[in-house]
């Protein structure tokens, strides 16, 4: 089974053929995930319960809401296990290449579907988890999708490369960032989301931050309508100079000058009052009287 194929058609079939909540989604791409990291796509696997609930964040009664509606929607074959003896064992069934529509049963499962508690992820309004809606007759559109490939951008990179990019940088995605990924790279071309990966590592940006930065990232860029590679770099080339330029301004300080009087080499200049004769007769006198008692006590001391 051809990994890349097989999500385009279950994407087309979430489109086109069928209501998938979000708990369901995650289940599914979890159980895909796993399968083609493990070399399974084309045989069965067991996949402990623990694991699916840590990684899709459902409840147990979740996790068997949704899995019994993929099963009824032909999307996996499923074989209950043993509790804490065997895993239960899953088979993905393959999309591509075969007639639009999907069954509405599945015989080869060997759990009926029961309503048991709720999922806990929210499905959309007016709509049943997992129930089918009416197909749309889309002219010219072909689910198996083998003759173009609409993950590839002219620039030779693929939704493949993307995960690989993250994955290299902070591990594989998770059931919250994979989703949004997908977003990202059904709104924008490959070779963009993963330029903007590219710009989060030149950042150092944590593991822990990735999807926050990411998100701030794309959201700008879809704002200011950049849809191209080259617009991208020229946005991402405009930062930098803008956040250059603002690190390198320094505020300017008034000179302050020094007056005449303390600048070096200059000498204060003393003032000096102007007195009146009276007080100038006045200042002689104790002056010369001084002057007396000093001559008086040196003869009186010889």
């Amino acid at each position: 089974m051809d990994y890349f194929k097989q999500r385009r058609a279950y994407r087309n079939f979430k489109m086109y053929e069928a209501s998938v909540s979000n708990g369901q989604n995650n289940l599914y791409r979890e159980l895909l995930d796993y399968a083609n990291d493990e070399g399974k796509l084309d045989v069965q696997f067991r996949m402990k319960n623990s694991a699916l609930l840590s990684l899709t964040g459902l409840s147990e009664p979740g996790l068997d809401k949704a899995r019994n509606s993929l099963v009824q929607l032909g999307l996996i074959k499923y074989i209950k296990g043993k509790k804490n003896v065997k895993p239960p064992e899953y088979r993905v069934v393959k999309l591509y290449g075969r007639p639009t529509g999907y069954p509405t049963s599945n015989p080869t499962t060997n759990e009926k579907s029961r309503p048991t508690g709720l999922d806990e992820v929210g499905q959309p309004v007016g709509q049943g988890g997992g129930q089918p809606v009416g197909h749309k007759e889309l002219t010219g559109t072909d689910l198996d999708l083998t003759g173009t490939d609409h993950d590839e951008d002219d620039a030779g990179v693929t939704r493949g490369d993307v995960i690989d990019k993250w994955t290299s940088l902070w591990g594989f995605p998770n059931a919250i960032a994979r989703p949004e990924i997908d977003e990202w790279l059904d709104a924008l071309p490959a070779d963009v989301v993963a330029f903007a990966i590219q710009i989060a590592g030149e950042h150092t940006v944590k593991a822990a931050g990735s999807l926050k930065y990411m998100r701030a990232v794309i959201e700008g860029w879809q704002k200011r309508d950049i849809s191209t590679l080259d617009q991208a770099k020229k946005a991402a080339k405009e930062h930098g100079q803008r956040m250059k330029s603002e690190r390198g301004a320094k505020p300017t300080r008034a000179k302050e000058t020094l007056p005449d009087w303390a600048q070096s080499g200059a000498t204060p200049t003393a003032t000096r009052t102007e007195l009146t004769p009276e007080q100038q007769a006045e200042i002689n006198a104790r002056i010369a009287r001084l002057q007396q008692n000093g001559k008086t006590e040196q003869e009186a001391t010889t």
